[in-house]
């Protein structure tokens, strides 16, 4: 009999996927979401290792109950509690001891772990990706969110049944602290992929990040898609069938929030979010966003729980999406030896 060699595949960021194996991920969550009973323990005797530098409530939560649904082992590991942590190991040691031990591992790396030094956390979490000779999944690191950006277009597809010409607006909204860029970068790459007519807003001095842009142009190209920007809520917000909110930092002052706040402070009104710049979307738009939110500082109550809101259900997502991922990763992603 024929014995099966998984190819080992990492998930660092969608960009790195081709679009059919993307679809085909999206194809098993919805089967997830419908025949949950077809999944259970079909990952029996498999284990995790979640690994995070920073803390975390959906990843952490959703992942957990992800892998017991499947019988897998899930572990939680913190850096505060591994060699790592107190650099008295290398990435190549941990990383190669931890394939030993688990079928896939799972990192959370945040900016300021790596003392906010734009795309150094990315590059730790490829380096894992390098040594490790089991899967490395991304949960989170300062460039990519692959996990959210996965949800995110399942819930657009799952709500709006069609993406293609579809209009979403990722929309900049004032936070007191500077934020990630992850989120905001996954989310454009993610929708430009999937045909989308995609509005980038925010305010002056608040871009993204430029090789990123240039990939969800050519994303768009090819998907047959748009791409524009603006730094006018009316004017980005008319006829949206899609508003995902996200706050960013300033890429001008990246980690040093003692002088990027100047440049958010005037937006503290006219960029939270308020019910009535709903009213210039379509009526049937919905309201989107990661969690967590500060609300009424972010986004106003009557937004967060109003008409158009769907923020729980893409949360609830969360735990759709990685259960298909660990599946295809651990499972479908096969060849016959």
């Amino acid at each position: 009999m024929a014995s099966k060699q998984r190819i080992k595949k990492d998930f660092i960021s969608t960009q790195d996927w081709d679009k059919e194996e993307v679809d085909k991920l999206l194809a098993i969550t919805k089967d997830v979401k419908l025949n949950p009973k077809k999944y259970r323990n079909s990952l029996d005797g498999k284990s995790i290792c979640m690994f995070f530098y920073n803390p975390s409530t959906r990843t952490r939560n959703s992942t957990q109950v992800a892998a017991f649904q499947l019988g897998m082992q899930p572990t939680f590991n913190s850096i505060k509690d591994s060699w790592i942590g107190y650099q008295s190991e290398s990435v190549k040691d941990t990383a190669i001891v931890l394939a030993r031990y688990y079928d896939v591992i799972g990192i959370r790396l945040f900016p300021n772990s790596v003392n906010w030094k734009y795309k150094e956390g990315n590059r730790i979490l490829r380096e894992y990706a390098k040594w490790s000779e089991k899967p490395i999944i991304n949960f989170e690191d300062d460039q990519f969110h692959p996990l959210q950006a996965l949800t995110d277009i399942f819930t657009i597809q799952e709500k709006k049944k069609e993406t293609k010409g579809k209009k979403i607006v990722i929309s900049w909204a004032y936070h007191p602290k500077p934020l990630p860029l992850s989120v905001p970068n996954s989310t454009l790459l993610i929708t430009t992929r999937y045909g989308m007519d995609v509005t980038l807003a925010h305010p002056k001095n608040f871009e993204l990040d430029d090789d990123i842009v240039n990939l969800a142009k050519k994303n768009s190209e090819i998907s047959g898609g748009t791409l524009t920007f603006s730094d006018n809520i009316k004017e980005a917000y008319s006829d949206a069938d899609v508003v995902y909110v996200k706050s960013w930092g300033s890429r001008k002052y990246y980690g040093d929030g003692k002088n990027e706040k100047p440049l958010r402070l005037p937006f503290r009104d006219d960029w939270r979010i308020k019910e009535e710049y709903l009213d210039y979307t379509n009526s049937d738009s919905i309201f989107m966003h990661c969690l967590p939110i500060r609300r009424n500082v972010v986004a106003d109550d009557s937004v967060v729980d109003g008409k158009h809101s769907i923020v729980y259900d893409q949360a609830e997502n969360r735990l759709n999406t990685v259960k298909a991922l660990l599946y295809y990763l651990l499972k479908e992603n096969d060849l016959e030896k």
